[in-house]
């Protein structure tokens, strides 16, 4: 083993180099077994029943003290996503449309519309709502 290893390797690599010729050839033989196959889609799908176990019994106890899961946040997040995106491709066919030269069927009212100019000041903001309480009696 001296030979092969370099002056100065430390000392766990040696150890490590050393465990490794030793472990390896029995742990491909191993792996190239069917029942090696067999024992990890076993082990995945257990893993995965546990997982959405878990995930299931903790979504209903954030559920029963009136919190948003995990999967509650994913599903917004993903709705948000698809907000975003159609809002870009909304924005970019204005875009094409206002660079558009207006034809000659266009009436005034839709050449004094491009030609608008953004309010000045604060825009409106939307309104509020209440708490829903239920009426006093």
């Amino acid at each position: 083993m001296a030979a092969q290893t370099p002056p100065g390797t430390p000392l766990w690599r040696q150890a490590f180099d050393a465990a490794e010729k030793r472990v390896t050839p029995h742990a491909e033989s191993l792996v190239r077994t069917p029942y090696f196959a067999t024992g990890v889609g076993l082990l995945r799908r257990a893993q995965n029943v546990a997982k959405d176990t878990a995930r299931g019994v903790s979504a209903r106890a954030w559920h029963l003290v009136n919190l948003p899961a995990g999967t509650d946040l994913a599903r917004l997040r993903a709705q948000v996503g698809a907000l975003d995106r159609e809002v870009r491709r909304l924005t970019v066919q204005l875009e094409t449309e206002r660079r558009r030269p207006p034809t000659a069927d266009a009436t005034t009212e839709e050449t004094d519309a491009d030609g608008a100019q953004p309010a000045s000041g604060p825009r409106p903001r939307p309104a509020r709502r209440g708490a829903q309480r239920p009426p006093r009696s």
